[in-house]
This record gives structure tokens, C-alpha cells and sequence, in this order.
């Protein structure tokens, strides 16, 4: 591994960044903890939940580790300090980078059970498009990306506060079968591809373009709202209000 440039060009990153416009992210309480979204390409999200620790959520193509990498910098997260790396999910967009990650920064990485093949084969599931616009863009969607193994997979609730936020990591099946949610315990919710932003309006809650199971995904949605969910940050778009989320699936069946 090529540790000192990496270490030389993180600390050039960070230096960038504290100068700029973007505040950098200070340890918080496991209660209060801070989400600090990030641009990891191709319209996707990653992010970081800052409690005692950070923990990483997502990671986007392993083409755009070093934008990933870039990004920490600025908001002056060394990938040396990550406490976890949380994968929503098995699709490479959200998942490409894991692999690269935890070599940066020797956290384990955690992820659904049911996803585990598609991670090792480095190749996603066949995408089942949702609408027009799922077929349009499912060629975009669909590449092969560096194969690995998790170290942490999720059979049951997952306790997060040994990794310094209140909060836990929930299976939500349907989008994959592995997919999971990071559920706060201040009402917040990263749920990966449960839903989207829109496209033009990306505070608008839309279903996703693909879904392995419509109807199992989206059956996750009131009992998370019910359980106090308040605002969703999701994989493309968002955050999204929990009152638009519920409204916007109220009557909305799945093709």
C-alpha cells in the first residue's frame, strides 16, 4: 500500500478544505450526533455520521474513491479515524469504494447478508426497472466493480453506540435482499435506495428507479416513520421530511 502519499496527499486535502467554505466535523456526542453529506459521483451519496467517532455510510464506485477520499478531507475526517463503514447495500454505486476504504483506513466494513454474493462477485444483482426512466438508465447503473468480502455482516439489529453514535443498523430487505437503514436514535435514518430524491427537485420523495421487490422494500416505510423516524437521508437526492415521505407513498402502488 502506498501509505505515505496517501497520508501526504490527505493531509494536503485537509489543509484545502479547513481553509474553505466547508466547516470541518468535530466529535459530537453518541446522542447528538452530526451527518455530513457527501458527493460521491454520478449523483450519488455518501455519508458520515459523527457521534463520539465517525462512521462511514456508503462509499460510492470504486472509481470515485478519490473523490470519496477528497471529500473527507475537506470536511476533516482522516479515513485513519472511521470507527465503521456501513454499506445500505450491495449495488456498486453505493458499494465500489468499500474494498479501497478499508484498506485507507482499517475499519471493518459492515454489511446485509443477503448481499454478501453480489459483494464478492463484484457485480450487481439484475436491476428490475421501476418505470421508463429505470430502463434509460439502467445501462449507466449497471457496472462491474471491485470484489471483497465484508467483515461484519447483518443477521439482526446491529448496536452502533459501541461505535460512538445512539443508533443501530436495521435490515430492510426489498430494494436488495440485504438491504440495511442506519436508524438514529434523534429521529434521523439513512436508508440507501429505499426511495430517492426527485430529479429535478431533489427534496421530493420519488420511488427508486430499481427494486428487486417492490412491494417488500416499501413496506419498510410506515413502520419506520411509526418507530420516529423524522428525515431520511437517501442514497440520491434528499434529505427528505418524513410527512413528504409519507404522503408522497400514502397511495402509490408498485408497478
Amino acid at each position: 500500500m502506498r501509505t505515505r502519499p496517501i497520508r501526504i496527499a490527505w493531509g494536503v486535502f485537509l489543509f484545502l478544505g479547513c481553509a474553505g467554505r466547508v466547516a470541518p466535523l468535530r466529535p459530537r456526542t453518541a446522542a447528538a450526533p452530526e451527518i455530513r453529506q457527501l458527493d460521491v459521483g454520478t449523483g450519488t451519496n455518501a455519508y458520515v455520521v459523527m457521534g463520539t467517532r465517525p462512521i462511514l455510510v456508503d462509499t460510492g464506485w470504486g472509481k470515485s474513491s478519490a473523490k470519496l477520499e477528497h471529500q473527507l478531507a475537506t470536511i476533516g475526517v482522516d479515513p485513519r479515524a472511521l470507527a465503521l463503514i456501513v454499506l445500505t447495500h450491495g449495488h456498486g454505486d453505493h458499494a465500489g469504494g468499500a474494498d479501497r476504504m478499508r484498506a485507507l483506513s482499517g475499519a471493518k466494513i459492515l454489511a446485509g447478508a443477503g448481499d454478501v454474493e453480489m459483494l464478492q462477485a463484484g457485480r450487481n444483482r439484475p436491476l428490475k426497472p421501476m418505470s421508463g426512466i429505470g430502463k434509460l438508465v439502467r445501462g449507466i447503473s449497471d457496472k462491474p466493480f471491485p470484489p471483497f468480502t465484508p467483515d461484519l455482516t447483518l443477521v439482526s439489529d446491529f448496536d452502533l453506540r459501541p461505535y460512538g453514535v445512539d443508533g443501530k443498523v436495521i435490515s430492510i430487505p426489498g430494494h436488495t435482499p440485504g438491504s440495511v437503514a442506519v436508524v438514529l436514535d434523534d429521529g434521523d435514518a439513512l436508508v440507501g435506495d429505499l426511495f430517492r430524491g426527485g430529479i429535478v427537485h431533489s427534496h421530493q420523495p420519488e420511488r427508486h428507479f430499481f427494486h428487486d421487490d417492490c412491494q417488500a422494500d416499501e413496506a419498510h416505510i410506515a413502520p419506520l416513520i411509526a418507530s420516529g423516524a423524522k428525515r431520511f437521508f437517501v442514497g440520491h437526492g434528499g434529505p427528505l421530511d418524513a410527512a413528504a415521505v409519507a404522503r408522497r407513498f400514502a397511495d402509490y402502488p408498485c408497478p
